[in-house]
This record gives structure tokens, sequence and C-alpha cells, in this order.
């Protein structure tokens, strides 16, 4: 036998109210995320995507990190190879000033005019020296500075006037540690190491200056010391000009007899000689010493008993070779001012070798930024896209599912709204 159950009227249409609804919000879901173009906009529409979401999030949060990182660096950059552009001209204008201050037909204030000029120069190479980025620190402090002023390269009065090179006895001042931040494959440094570029000794020159006893009763006159073989100077280590230490060794060209002998100390403090000069060449006024690697030129006839001294020249940074060629204008002449010069525009071409080996660097650097930069927005672009697909929706099917869901819902309530029209009381007579 089989049961009959009576359904209620109004039991049926709080049914149908409840599904109407239903379709109601699950339309206006549909709409919500039509208008946001997202699938998962709340962790509990999807909580394994947005979990996946979320870490692609933090994963291009830390390359927009590193993006920014590597603008800032990229600016700092292009500001060190502008300001190096700059002291390259500089320096050019030194060297200039340098040929023109060897002219022999200057008058002393001539010279004295372009020493000026060089100490002017000379100022605007410090101070670009310590050039700062938009944060205020130092392009060229390499690994960090020690003075509270925040200067890689600090200006110093350590002596009274008519000193040895410069007429005021200043002396520039390292306060950086050296060494640089090398680049990671998403960075490149901040700062740029300032030392190699402005500072410490350079072997590859090996400079000297040979000068007259002071006791000399001939006319000779040193003109010139010649570098022919660092390796020989390295093998008897009479010179050493490496950073790494301030002992030098000294040579003594004695002249009696009519013969030449060599003495001296090597950078040890250890005697050696007497011994002959390889070569004496003699081409009228001139005489030339061939020996140890070095070719002497002396100009002017000796006496019996006179000496020569030759002396490397290290100048530790490029402004003692500046005061160098600052107090040879003001005080020397003649052939102690012809050498002078030489040596300084020795020096200075080996600097601006350094200062163009350093741009070189940052050009490179420039094309690796760029080669980074290329890394990280496509890697940025691979995230973008694996978000997009855990919570974007898809269009074409999202509106395919809204016309399906608006059409059922608008029948729904069309239904609804015809039955409940409907009363037993239309059929009673």
């Amino acid at each position: 036998m089989s049961t009959v159950y009576r359904v209620a009227t109004a039991y049926s249409y709080d049914r149908t109210i409840d599904r109407l609804q239903q379709r109601g919000a699950q339309l206006a879901e549909l709409q919500d995320q039509l208008s946001s173009g997202k699938r998962v906009r709340r962790i509990s529409d999807d909580p394994a995507a947005a979990a996946l979401a979320e870490r692609e999030q933090a994963r291009m949060q830390r390359i927009q990190s590193d993006q920014r990182a590597l603008e800032a660096a990229r600016r700092n950059i292009e500001l060190a190879e502008s300001t190096l552009g700059t002291i390259n001209d500089l320096y050019h204008r030194v060297k200039e000033l340098i040929v023109q201050g060897g002219n022999g037909a200057l008058t002393p204030a001539d010279r004295r005019t372009i020493a000026d000029e060089l100490e002017g120069l000379r100022e605007r190479i410090v101070a670009l020296a310590n050039t700062q980025d938009t944060y205020g620190r130092p392009l060229f402090m390499g690994q960090g500075v020690t003075n509270a002023l925040g200067r890689p390269f600090r200006e110093l009065i350590t002596a009274p006037a008519a000193t040895t090179y410069g007429p005021d006895g200043r002396e520039v001042q390292k306060q950086m540690l050296r060494g640089q931040s090398a680049p990671t494959d998403t960075a490149l440094p901040m700062v740029i190491d300032g030392y190699p570029v402005f500072a410490g000794r350079i072997r590859e020159t090996a400079a000297a200056i040979v000068a007259a006893g002071s006791g000399n009763s001939g006319s000779a006159r040193g003109v010139e010391v010649q570098v022919n073989s660092l390796t020989a100077l390295n093998t008897t280590q009479v010179f050493t000009l490496d950073d790494s230490t301030n002992d030098l060794g000294l040579y003594t060209l004695s002249y009696s007899g009519g013969t030449w002998s060599v003495s001296g100390t090597d950078k040890t403090g250890a005697p050696f000689g007497p011994v002959s000069p390889v070569a004496v060449n003699t081409s009228g006024d001139i005489t030339e010493l061939t020996f140890e690697g070095l070719t002497v030129r002396l100009r002017g006839t000796p006496a019996n008993g006179d000496t020569f001294t030759v002396t490397p020249t290290v100048d530790t940074d490029i402004w003692e070779t500046l005061d160098r060629a600052i107090g040879a204008l003001r005080t020397e002449s003649g052939d102690d001012l012809t050498q002078e010069l030489a040596v300084v525009h020795r020096q200075l071409g080996a600097r601006l070798d350094r200062l163009l080996t350093a741009r070189g660097q940052l050009g490179d650097w420039l094309n690796r930024a760029d080669a980074v930069q290329a890394a990280l927005k496509a890697r940025e672009d691979y995230h973008i896209a694996q978000q997009s697909e855990l919570t974007d929706l898809d269009m074409v099917e999202a509106i395919s599912r809204f016309q399906t869901q608006q059409l059922a819902y608008q029948a729904g309530l069309s239904s609804y709204a015809q039955i409940q029209r409907l009363s037993l009381f239309q059929y009673l007579a």
C-alpha cells in the first residue's frame, strides 16, 4: 500500500523562493566575476589556487624589489661614468698644460700662470672624486669611508709653504676602504672603488728622477731616466713600485778619472756595487749611461768626483702628481723642469689609462644591467602569467554560463509568477 504525502502550498512556495534566491545569488556571483575579471577574489573561492597565487605574488614583489635596486645602481653607474668622463677631459687639459709648460721660451710669469690653472684643475678633480649620489653617498668610496664628512678624498694641509711639491704642503688623505662589492645575478654595486682610479702607486710607469749632487763642480745635469726593462728592475730589487710596500731602492752614479761607476742600496737596505755601467755613450753634450734596465741621460760635462742620484718617483695619487707639476713650474727651470714634467706626463698617462679602464668596466656594468633587467622582466612576466592562470576568469566561458544562468533565472521567475496567481477559488462555480 502506497503512502500519499500532502505537500502544503506554502511549503512549495518557500522551496521555490529558496531556489530562486540561490539562482539569483549565483547570477550575482557570476556578474561580480565578470566585472572584476577574476575567478578567485577571496580565499574561500578556491583555497588551493589562492595559496599558489599568493606565492606568485610574493615572488613578483621580490623581483620588483630587485628591479628598483638595479635601477638605483644603474643611475649611480651612469653618474659615475659621466663623472669619469668629465675627469678624463680635465686630465687631457692637464696634459696639454704640462706640454705647454715645458716650452723653453716661456717666462717664469708664464709658467706661474700655467701652475695657477693646474691648481684650479686639481681642485675640480678633488671635488669630482667626492661626487655623491642622490642618497648622499660618495660614488667612489669603495667599501666605505671613515671620516665624519663622508668624503673618500679629503684635502689636508700637512706642512708650511714651499714644501717639495706643492706651494702649501697639501695632501689628499684617502678616507676609504679599498675594494668593491661584486655584482650578482640580480644586482650591481651602488658605489665604485675610486682608489685604483685616483690613488695607489702605478708600478707600470717605473718613473725615476736623476739629480746632481750638491757638491758637484761640473756642468752636467740630469735630463731623463728611461726605463728599458721592468724585468731587470724587479730582478735586482732596486726599485719596487708595488702598493704593498713603501721601501725604495736608490742608485748613485759616480764620475772619477774619466769613468763611471754605479752603487746603491736595494729595497731591503742592503748595499751593492760599485759596478760599471753596461754602456756609456756620448753624443755632443749628452751622455747616456745604461745599467740594470735603465738609461740615464745627462747634459753637460761632469767633473772629477761628481755624483748623481737616481731616485724612483712614487706618487701616491693623482693630486701628488699635480702638486709635483705645480711645484716644478713655480720653482724649476731648464733641464730640471723638463725632467720633472716628463715624469709627470708619464705618470699622468698611466693615471689616464686607469681611468679609461674604469670607464670600460662601468660600460660593461651598464650592458650587464640591461641583461639583468631583461632577465628580471622575463621572470616577472612568467610569474604574472602563472598568477593569471590561477586567478583570472575565462571570459568566454563565464559569459556563456552567465547567459545560461540568466535564462534559467528568468524562466524560474516567470513560472513562479504564473503559478502564484492560481487559486482553487478560480475553479469553484
